[in-house]
């Protein structure tokens, strides 16, 4: 089943913009809701052309803010998630691992929790 509306965190990623494309390629009857922080690795100038058509709708974020997690999720209607939001770097996990730590654990903790309370626990 495809679902009606995703949700993709990294969306602005070399992976996640891929990504993006590909499936508004595929699936043009979902509508797509990408977040992205847009740090090092994030460039908003690959999503433009769905952007610009209106294909897409893009929200700056940081998936460590739950708060804003649970509202994506919810105003949005997300019935699915594909994450792809990470700190990955190598060189900089060796000199300052908190950041890598912060991210891709403890965010992807708090995407997990904002799902689990909308969808499970009601």
């Amino acid at each position: 089943m495809t679902p009606k509306s995703l949700l993709v965190t990294g969306g602005a990623g070399f992976i996640g913009a891929n990504f993006v494309h590909h499936w508004v390629e595929e699936y043009p009857q979902s509508r797509l809701v990408v977040l992205d922080a847009l740090t090092y690795a994030g460039n908003i100038t690959s999503l433009q052309p769905l952007l610009d058509a209106g294909r897409i709708e893009f929200i700056r974020g940081d998936i460590l803010d739950e708060a804003l997690m649970e509202q994506l999720l919810r105003e949005q209607a997300v019935d699915a998630i594909v994450h792809f939001a990470a700190e990955s770097h190598v060189d900089r996990s060796i000199t300052g691992p908190d950041a890598f730590i912060q991210t891709n654990v403890n965010g992807t903790h708090s995407l997990l929790k904002a799902a689990r309370k909308l969808w499970i626990d009601g």
